[in-house]
């Protein structure tokens, strides 16, 4: 059963990777560098290894979001008006 298990967990980690690297980031809204990452709240085992692998995903470990996206080349958070790159909780 050991074994069905970590298969499964396997398959969600990829697939949630998959889908945070497929995913089109916004510049940041200060250095203009499109190295930005969505910004998720948590601190659980797969979190932590996207947060590890992921170059489009940022992990914090408490809220409230200093801002729904990060970027990886100036360190600063960041929020944009365009709804439509928001929520993409794994």
């Amino acid at each position: 059963m050991a074994d069905f298990e970590a298969y499964d967990r396997e398959q969600v980690y990829r697939a949630i990777h998959d889908r945070f690297m497929r995913r089109e980031v916004p510049p940041c809204t200060l250095c203009s560098s499109l190295n930005t990452a969505s910004v998720q709240v948590g601190v659980i085992g797969l979190t932590i290894r996207l947060a590890a692998t992921c170059r489009t995903f940022k992990l914090i470990a408490n809220g409230p979001k200093p801002g729904n996206w990060f970027c990886n080349s100036c360190q600063q958070f960041f929020s944009t008006p365009d709804k439509a790159h928001e929520g993409a909780t794994p």
